[in-house]
């Protein structure tokens, strides 16, 4: 049986708080279009950048909240919340308390606004608590297990308490293992590889830095540029200042799409993946150089 939390007034803030965020990311937007290029715009862009992985979190964290329910027969009690579920079985289970009665050893770490609770605590005696909730954390049903407890908030908190009892009578009809399972896409490996990540995140920081140096460069530059591949060549291109910026974009480019087909081949050959990665750190030497030899001639 499903069991679901009141989540009507977190559902409400939470999406005034996302219509925040993409007004904030428009006005960003407009600003940019609306500036020459430079380092004024280059600073504005930053925070569009940095301001869309914290859309796409808070997006995932809606989800979270909105598909978060609680099923419970006579084998388990299972912990929906976004791509996680926790499954608890019933005999696993040694007792479910009041949040008040549960004091808490260390401070909540997680995400949380009104009417929404998600992440992890620890308390003083029961050690490891996983939240999944839309109360705050004294008015949660504490679910006990020797392993870890789960901080839920089932809407009908008696009747949820009455079920609880009465499918623990029961008694189990198969073994089920306690565990956190995710959906598929969300437990492939490639998600904790911090070496795939660390390697793609420094070639995207490095094309994005390079674009800050042309920014800061770009009012003395002229309106025409030559590139040449050394200064002892001649030019074999003239260009407006506005294409340096092609540089970086195409630094910007390769880690997207080397980052894209890391993630394909990840599963199969991490090897490869992390050859991509390396490809995409590897590619940034030469563009900077290329770039800071025509910023110098300039």
């Amino acid at each position: 049986m499903f069991w679901k939390p009141a989540k009507t007034f977190g559902l409400v803030v939470g999406f005034l708080i996302l219509l925040t965020i993409i007004g904030v990311e428009g006005f960003l937007l407009r600003s940019v279009l609306a500036q020459e290029p430079g380092l004024s715009a280059y600073v504005t862009g930053l925070l569009l950048v940095i301001s869309v992985p914290l859309l796409g979190l808070w997006i995932y964290w809606y989800y979270g909240l909105a598909t978060m329910r609680y099923y419970l027969d006579r084998n388990a009690l299972v912990v929906a919340c976004g791509a996680t579920r926790h499954i608890v079985p019933l005999t696993a289970i040694t007792a479910i308390v009041r949040g008040a009665d549960v004091p808490l050893g260390e401070g909540f770490r997680g995400i949380g606004w009104p009417g929404c609770l998600m992440g992890m605590a620890r308390t003083r005696d029961l050690g490891e608590l996983v939240v999944c909730s839309t109360d705050p954390l004294d008015r949660l049903m504490i679910v006990i297990t020797d392993a870890r407890c789960y901080g839920i908030s089932p809407a009908e908190g008696e009747r949820f308490l009455a079920e609880w009892e009465a499918q623990r009578a029961l008694g189990p009809v198969r073994r089920v293992q306690q565990e956190t399972a995710y959906l598929p896409f969300v437990a492939l490996p490639v998600w904790r590889d911090r070496a795939f990540w660390v390697g793609m995140l420094a070639g995207v920081v490095a094309s994005v830095a390079l674009s800050g140096v042309i920014s800061g460069r770009y009012g003395a530059l002229p309106d025409r540029i030559a590139l040449h591949l050394n200064p002892q060549q001649a030019a074999f291109r003239i260009v407006a200042k506005a294409d340096m910026y092609l540089f970086p974009a195409i630094g910007i480019l390769m880690a997207l799409a080397n980052g894209a087909a890391g993630i394909v081949v990840h599963r199969r050959e991490r090897l490869a993946a992390h050859l991509l990665a390396a490809t995409s750190v590897g590619l940034q030497a030469p563009l900077w150089i290329v770039t800071l030899s025509v910023l110098g001639a300039g």
